[in-house]
């Protein structure tokens, strides 16, 4: 039995290791590569300030919907009013989930043209000199997730600084949804590129991408399992009482590269191993998790159209209020609603809010909505499914936190943790300020958050923040490199008969 274990363990390195060094040295450039996406703080700071001596001229957002010609066949869900190369634009998404660009100017649908996409780009780095457009592109490497289907397609731009920024920005929104330096291109195609096999839909092999991460994982899986099994067998240390090998050492091997790799499987196993079984579960094999097994997405519920008599009110009317402090214009205009009301909210660029006008039933005197409106809204939207539990949290709880991967504008606070007597015992996490449901988790996808987030990336309580998750990530990868790095050497031997030294 226990050479057939042995025969396992080597036969699955030797097929593995390539896969394995590739996966913990692309999991290593992941950890520095930062995100690329566009996160709503991020967003905030490079908008350009909404000109209050202009802002009476412009057209409410149902002003501009009529004057496109779109009240005839669609209606506006959420919209957002912001500067993109010097115009004032209501940024609409509908009730669909198309994402559309009006002229608060004069109504106008249009797509973004090239010579906007270029200002566009110069006003998100102004220390920039010159912007050229490299690429016109529907889908590529880099924003080929779904989340990306809504701006489709997309202008790339590239600017003269020093740290040679790419801007991607959608034809269809004018909205920039990428901004990456060299360095974080080339940790993206030497970390998630590689770590998520993306070169195989390259080739023709995107179906199969997904069974080929998880039943990699899960071969990895057994292969490190046997190789710990192994290790600790063949392991004397004196100070357990084993009797050492005859050379006085705890390590049987004398040949260098076997002997790293017992040592570094014997330190680095154990993470290597939670690493492979995250990385299978990740998958969600055999639906173990529900239809759903991600875990820290955003949910957000199929958005009711907002009312004309709401959205029709003048500009003339709130210009005065968009610069309440000179070191504090707005950037941003933002329509809300919850239930039946309606809440228009300015933000500047360091996320501070304020209202503007409101509609429907209350009268609030701040941006946000009540505890009851919230309830409501969300027994409502989730088919009076009856509510458990309501807290309002002031602090991160297991399942909604921030993180080195999760920017804390991506997760605010306060947030509602609504916990559902529905059959999947859902937690919906909402957003009393705008009324957004920002994460729901059922319990499936909180077993996984365990199961995955916690093992996988390491997002604990205790090491949630840096510098103390990089002190246990970058020695834990570099460790795991160099134990495939040793795999892939002494496959090497094996396969092309060189000897590796005497070894007992």
């Amino acid at each position: 039995m226990k050479r057939l274990l042995f025969l396992a363990h080597r036969w699955l390195g030797i097929v593995l290791c390539l896969l394995l060094l590739l996966w913990s040295f692309s999991g290593l450039m992941m950890i520095y590569a930062g995100p690329s996406g566009i996160s709503p703080d991020v967003r905030l700071a490079h908008s350009q300030p909404l000109p209050a001596a202009e802002a009476g001229h412009w057209l409410s957002l149902s002003e501009a919907w009529q004057r496109s010609g779109l009240a005839t066949t669609r209606q506006p869900a959420t919209a957002r009013l912001s500067m993109q190369a010097g115009e004032a634009v209501w940024l609409v998404t509908d009730t669909t989930g198309q994402r559309l660009r009006l002229s608060a100017e004069d109504g106008q649908n249009l797509p973004l043209s090239p010579a906007q996409a270029l200002q566009i780009a110069r006003d998100w780095w102004p220390a920039s000199q010159q912007a050229r457009l490299q690429a016109v592109f529907e889908r590529d490497a880099s924003t080929a997730m779904m989340n990306y289907d809504p701006y489709r397609p997309f202008y790339r731009v590239a600017l003269d600084d020093a740290e040679q920024h790419e801007v991607t920005i959608s034809q269809k929104s004018g909205e920039v949804v990428k901004s990456t330096t060299r360095l974080q291109r080339i940790l993206f195609w030497s970390g998630s590129y590689l770590h998520f096999l993306r070169p195989l839909d390259a080739i023709g092999l995107a179906e199969a991408r997904k069974p080929i991460l998880t039943w990699g994982a899960l071969a990895a899986l057994l292969s490190v399992c046997s190789g710990l099994w192994l290790g600790v067998g063949r392991w004397r240390p004196a100070w357990l009482g084993k009797r050492p090998y005859p050379n006085g050492s705890s390590n049987p091997y004398r040949a260098l590269w076997q002997r790293w790799h017992l040592w570094l499987g014997l330190s680095a196993g154990l993470l290597a191993f939670t690493w492979c079984l995250s990385g299978f579960l990740s998958g969600n094999p055999w639906q173990l998790f529900g239809q759903q097994g991600g875990h820290g997405k955003t949910h957000q519920h199929s958005q009711p159209a907002l009312p004309a008599q709401a959205t029709r009110l003048p500009m003339a009317q709130i210009a005065g209020q968009l610069q309440p402090k000179p070191s504090e214009p707005a950037v941003e205009l933002n329509w809300f609603q919850l239930g039946g009301q309606q809440q228009l909210q300015a933000q500047d660029g360091q996320g501070r809010v304020w209202l503007l006008a409101s509609a429907g039933s209350g009268q609030p005197q701040a941006a946000g909505f009540s505890k009851d409106a919230v309830l409501a809204a969300v027994s409502s939207s989730q088919h009076h499914a009856p509510i458990h539990a309501a807290d309002l949290l002031e602090q991160d709880d297991d399942y909604y936190y921030s993180s080195p991967r999760i920017s804390r504008a991506e997760r605010p606070l306060p947030v509602w943790r609504i916990k559902l007597a529905d059959p999947a015992a859902s937690w919906l996490y909402v957003n009393p300020q705008t009324g957004t449901t920002v994460l729901q988790v059922k319990q499936g996808q909180r077993s996984l958050r365990w199961l995955f987030s916690a093992l996988h990336n390491w997002d604990l309580p205790i090491l949630r923040h840096r510098p103390l998750w990089d002190g246990w990530m970058l020695p834990g990868s570099l460790a795991c490199v160099a134990l495939a790095l040793t795999a892939l050497v002494l496959g090497w031997r094996r396969l092309t008969h060189r000897k590796t030294g005497p070894r007992r």
